[in-house]
């Protein structure tokens, strides 16, 4: 009997009774001026995206009803911070906007086949195309070579020190996401707004002389000097854009140097290459001032290049630029030594020189001004008229 009781008053406490007047209750339903007071403060947050209006008037919410307390002191970022990882095979920068990096060393392939199948099952050491099994040679890869360090600069910027590190050793610099904690799911995050997601290099030392790769496409910018002096070869070397200030010197052959957007050198610091330089994109403008230049000491496109990452190759015209009967002669439009898709402005005192020999045309898709002092020895390009090409036209 008791039982039953119990179990009536329970089914009594959940059942929904609305007011004395028949209706259901005002929690359940939006009164009508509450929607056109949502609908202006939505169309007024439209119109001005600003994320602090945004805060402000609390929508989204920045904490929702259920998120746990958490300690609002915020501390003030006065130099990035680093934290090492894996022994010294990876170290974590957070930047003084809040964003954090993983740069890390990762291992190259030795041979030609197996880096162009990295994650398949790779292919036989010994010079043969026969592929191997996952049982004679397994898919996971040696350790890297090497270990990586890296310290706060002025300006927010991290400085790198690479030891240890050999031709198989390839830096690369990667955003790190920040993780949904639990209980905020339903909070917004505002200030992933204010966080520029690009860290700036301000120094690259290698201390060996010797890397096989240097990669910040789109997480990274230089702003000081790279350094990487012995005589092997650098497959390639990717920065977001190259700022004033920095300077590229390798004592070897560079097979792609990729510039996301802009190249600009106006303090005197250039970019030396101790050999060939292969491949040169650059996404938007290259701007050469007040005694800064590139300098390549032999040639310029001697050896083609496969697109690489999100770049593009040495084929880039035949892919995507439709020249057949327009500047270039022949049936299809040729591989290419320096692919830029803005404007090329070398200023008096400064240069562009190659040492020996240009073997693909330089294709500009803007102008060129200072053409004078883009200096070329000689050039293999045929017919030789082509070997510089800018539609925007080239003055002195």
């Amino acid at each position: 009997m008791s039982s039953s009781r119990s179990l009536h008053r329970r089914a009594d406490r959940r059942a929904f009774r609305p007011s004395v007047d028949g209706r259901l209750e005002d929690r359940v339903l939006l009164t009508l001026p509450s929607v056109h007071d949502y609908l202006r403060t939505s169309t007024a947050l439209l119109r001005n995206p600003s994320t602090r209006l945004a805060r402000n008037v609390g929508l989204p919410p920045f904490l929702a009803r259920n998120a746990p307390p958490f300690n609002r002191e915020y501390q003030i970022k006065v130099a990035p911070a680093s934290r090492t990882l894996r022994g010294g095979q990876a170290v974590e920068v957070a930047a003084l906007d809040g964003s954090h990096y993983r740069i890390q060393l990762s291992y190259i392939s030795n041979t030609p086949q197996t880096a162009q199948s990295e994650g398949l099952t790779g292919f036989y050491t010994r010079s043969t195309t026969e592929q191997g099994t996952t049982l004679i040679q397994p898919i996971s890869y040696p350790q890297p070579q090497g270990t990586v360090r890296a310290y706060a600069m002025a300006d927010g910027r991290v400085g790198i020190i690479v030891d240890g590190s050999t031709e198989n050793t390839e830096l690369s610099i990667n955003p790190l996401p920040f993780p949904t904690r639990r209980g905020y799911a339903h909070s917004f995050a505002y200030g992933e707004a204010r966080r520029g997601h690009l860290l700036n290099i301000g120094q690259i030392t290698i201390t060996s002389g010797r890397i096989g790769a240097v990669l910040g496409f789109h997480t990274a910018q230089l702003s000081g000097p790279l350094i990487a002096a012995d005589t092997t070869p650098i497959d390639r070397i990717a920065f977001h854009s190259i700022l004033p200030g920095a300077s590229i010197v390798t004592g070897g052959d560079v097979n792609t140097l990729d510039v996301l957007q802009g190249l600009t050198l106006n303090t005197g610091t250039s970019i030396q290459i101790g050999r060939d330089l292969n491949l040169l994109n650059v996404g938007q403008d290259i701007v050469l001032e007040n005694g800064s230049g590139i300098f390549v000491k032999r040639d310029l496109g001697l050896v083609p290049q496969p697109p690489k990452g999100t770049g593009t190759g040495t084929n880039v015209l035949t892919l995507n630029v439709n020249l057949i009967g327009t500047q270039f002669t022949g049936a299809t439009p040729p591989e290419v030594a320096t692919y830029i898709q803005g404007d090329v402005l070398i200023g008096p005192g400064s240069g562009f020189v190659i040492g020996r020999s240009v073997d693909n045309p330089i294709y500009i898709q803007g102008s060129l001004s200072g053409g004078s002092r883009l200096i070329i020895p000689q050039s293999t390009v045929i017919p030789v008229t082509n070997t510089v090409v800018a539609r925007g036209g080239i003055t002195p």
